[in-house]
């Protein structure tokens, strides 16, 4: 019987060890897979600047081209005026389409051309103290970061 209780004894100890270690390995997933993902596997390629346009109300017109990489599904784009390390503030993407142009806004993988899109920086402040991350869903755990532009 004494026996009996310390097999049992035992499979407990196991089982909240087993138990333990299991959400340790999923929180660790879920607190650096983010990163991981951002650095190593990037949804879309950087942005290229096509064309640049400065408008009358000091906003900046583009048209611009990138590879998509991955296939995900488009979620949105933030643009920043700043610098990560000194400090930045959100500016408005207007992302224009061709007239007649009504389809989805996700793109297949491969080589993109897209524009005109309505940047609310002037365009010497978007060429050099402005940046750009684009959001896509990739699989179920979380959405996907990428550093697109500079």
């Amino acid at each position: 019987m004494a026996n009996r209780f310390a097999a049992l004894g035992v499979l407990a100890v196991k089982s909240m060890c087993a138990t333990i270690v299991f959400f340790s390995g999923v929180f660790t997933v879920y607190a650096i897979g983010p990163a991981i993902e951002t650095e190593y596997f990037p949804v879309v390629s950087k942005l290229e600047i096509l064309s640049i346009k400065e408008l009358p109300d000091g906003q900046t017109e583009i048209r611009a081209a990138f590879r998509k990489i991955r296939d995900c599904e488009y979620v949105g784009v933030s643009w920043f005026a700043g610098s990560r390390s000194e400090g930045f503030e959100r500016v408005s993407v207007v992302l224009m389409r061709e007239k007649g142009d009504t389809s989805s806004p996700n793109r297949p993988v491969g080589y993109q051309k897209a524009g005109p899109w309505i940047i609310g920086v002037r365009p010497d402040e978007l060429r050099k103290g402005s940046f750009a991350q684009l959001i896509h869903r990739c699989h179920p755990f979380w959405t996907t970061t990428t550093d697109f532009f500079p």
